[in-house]
């Protein structure tokens, strides 16, 4: 691992020079806070509370040390932490109404040597995977079409506002396929053994859907990509915010 992470950031150097630096940092203070995090949880501290604190500083290390436009780095943060509220009423309802926390019987063999009275809310936990899992995406569509649209407004200063936010939207189609085709890349790549325990146990598609470790996947997916299109419209509007403000 050691040797990944130096070729990592020789990679990084190489192709962006002391950009690359700050972004390893962020890759490093990111990790960083993951490890606290889950040593906070496992010291039962709320998994809520400590989990949205946590993807708020993550949301800053995501967005700042990747970009230098103030202009950028406004718009994708509150776009970002906007949508990340949005996504965290829809996952609490989610959660509570899809049962698919916690351990399945596929999970038996790796954790029958562990005493599960953990003392820890598993739905909670939950709801704190997903908005994790959700930020990369939303943060990622939100400082690309911030980028895009923000230099439009800066080649040309009086387009009109439907044409920005057509232009704004014909940026944001790219990135929205782009992060489906991340998203559901992911999606595959992860749960591609679980497939295939499916299909050698010969599961119903009864069985299969009402899976909990395939419910919680699909919760994942689809919040993630919800998160993504919703960044994708706030950037925007944002924009066109901002640009009415000044002129007033």
């Amino acid at each position: 691992m050691i040797y990944l992470t130096g070729i990592l950031l020789a990679l990084l150097v190489l192709i962006c020079g002391r950009q690359g630096l700050r972004i390893f940092g962020s890759l490093g203070a990111g990790f960083l806070c993951l490890l606290i995090l889950i040593m906070l949880i496992s010291d039962e501290f709320n998994p809520i509370v400590v989990g949205i604190l946590f993807v708020i500083g993550l949301a800053f290390l995501a967005i700042y040390p990747n970009t230098q436009n103030p202009l950028v780095q406004k718009t994708a943060i509150v776009a970002t932490l906007s949508m990340l509220l949005v996504v965290f009423g829809l996952t609490l309802l989610a959660v509570h109404f899809s049962f698919s926390h916690g351990f399945t019987t596929e999970d038996t063999e790796e954790i029958e040597q562990f005493v599960l009275e953990v003392g820890i809310s598993f739905p909670q936990i939950q709801v704190v995977v997903i908005l994790i899992s959700s930020l990369g995406a939303i943060a990622e569509a939100s400082i690309a079409v911030s980028s895009g649209v923000w230099e439009i407004v800066e080649q040309q200063p009086q387009i009109a506002a439907k044409q920005l936010w057509h232009a704004g939207l014909e940026i944001g189609r790219k990135n929205i396929a782009t992060a489906l085709n991340t998203l559901l890349s992911s999606f595959f790549g992860s749960y591609l053994t679980l497939g295939l325990w499916f299909i050698q146990l010969h599961y119903s598609l009864a069985k299969i859907f009402n899976n909990a470790l395939l419910v919680n996947a699909a919760l994942e997916l689809m919040v993630s990509f919800g998160g993504v299109l919703g960044a994708v419209y706030l950037s925007i509007y944002y924009i066109g915010h901002q640009r009415r403000k000044v002129k007033v």
